[in-house]
C-alpha cells in the first residue's frame, strides 16, 4: 500500500497519433542539459545555416537519392539554381527551421517536450508526400536516414569549426558566442551524432504509425466502399428530421398563439 503512494508520479502527453508517458521521451534521457545547451550554443556559431543545409540537400538529391528530384521540382533544373526553385527551396527552409527550432527548445527554453512532439508531427507530416508513402522502407530504403546520416557526415564538421561555411561571416559581423563550457570537437561531434540519428528514427517511427492508420482507413473503405456513404446519408436525415421536429413545434405554438389571442 505505501508502495504505491510513493511511486512519482507521471505525466501523460497526448498527440494526434499516439498518447505516450513523459519518461519516454527520448531527448529527455538520451541528452544531459549540458549536452542539449552544447547543441544549441554549437548551431548559433553558424553564420549562415540555410545555406549548409541547401548545399547538403543538394548534395542528397544529386548524388545519394536523385529519384527525388522530380518530387522537389528539379529534375531539369542546374545545380546551380536548384535553392530558386520554389518546392525545393521551401524545403530546405523548412529543415533550418526544424533544426533552429529544435536547438533552441533543447538548449534553451527547454521546452524538450515541445521538441519531441515537434519531431513527430514532422515524420507524420510526410505520409502527406506520395512517394514517401509508397516508396519509403525502413527496412531496405529509408529516406528519412539517409538524409539524417549523412547531415552526420556533411553537417558535424561546420558546427565542430573543422569546415568553413561556404557563406562565412566577415570579421565586422562575427558573431563571437560565449560558450558556458568548453567544448571539444569530440563532444560535439558525439552530441550531435546522437541528435541526427534520433531524429531519424523518430521522424521514421512517427511516419509508420501514421502511414499504417491511412492505410487501414483505406482498407475500411475498400471492403465496405458504401458504407461512408450510408453514414452521410444518414447524418443528413438525422439533421432534416431534426428541422421537421423543429418546424411543428413553431407551427403549434403559432396555432395556439392564435387560439388564446386576446380579442380585445
Amino acid at each position: 500500500m505505501g508502495s504505491s503512494l510513493c511511486k512519482p508520479r507521471t505525466k501523460k502527453i497526448a498527440t494526434s497519433s499516439w498518447v505516450a508517458n513523459e519518461n519516454d521521451n527520448p531527448f529527455e534521457h538520451t541528452f544531459t542539459k549540458k549536452e542539449r545547451v552544447l547543441l544549441r550554443e554549437t548551431y548559433q556559431r553558424l553564420n549562415d545555416p540555410k545555406e549548409i543545409v541547401g548545399k547538403i540537400f543538394m548534395d542528397v538529391v544529386n548524388d545519394i537519392a536523385p529519384e527525388l528530384k522530380k518530387i522537389f521540382g528539379v529534375d531539369r533544373a542546374p545545380k546551380v539554381t536548384m535553392l530558386k526553385m520554389p518546392k525545393f527551396g521551401g524545403h530546405v527552409a523548412r529543415m533550418t527551421d526544424f533544426l533552429e527550432q529544435m536547438t533552441s527548445m533543447l538548449g534553451f527554453t527547454e521546452n524538450v517536450v515541445g521538441a519531441w512532439q515537434l519531431v513527430r508531427k514532422t515524420g507524420r507530416l510526410h505520409v502527406r508526400v506520395q512517394f514517401m508513402e509508397e516508396n519509403q522502407n525502413q527496412l531496405e530504403k529509408n529516406y528519412f536516414t539517409i538524409v539524417t546520416d549523412y547531415f552526420v557526415e556533411q553537417f558535424i564538421p561546420y558546427v565542430t569549426g573543422q569546415k568553413e561555411e561556404p557563406n562565412p561571416a566577415s570579421k565586422e559581423d562575427d558573431k563571437k558566442v560565449r560558450f558556458a563550457q568548453n567544448y571539444t570537437t569530440q563532444q560535439i561531434t558525439d552530441v550531435w551524432r546522437r541528435f541526427f540519428t534520433l531524429v531519424g528514427n523518430q521522424f521514421t517511427e512517427s511516419f509508420e504509425i501514421e502511414r499504417q492508420k491511412s492505410l487501414s482507413s483505406e482498407s475500411k473503405k475498400t471492403l465496405d466502399p458504401h458504407q461512408h456513404f450510408k453514414e452521410e446519408a444518414d447524418k443528413k436525415k438525422r439533421i432534416k428530421e431534426r428541422q421537421s421536429e423543429v418546424e411543428v413545434t413553431q407551427n403549434g405554438n403559432e396555432k395556439g398563439e392564435e387560439m388564446y389571442e386576446d380579442p380585445f
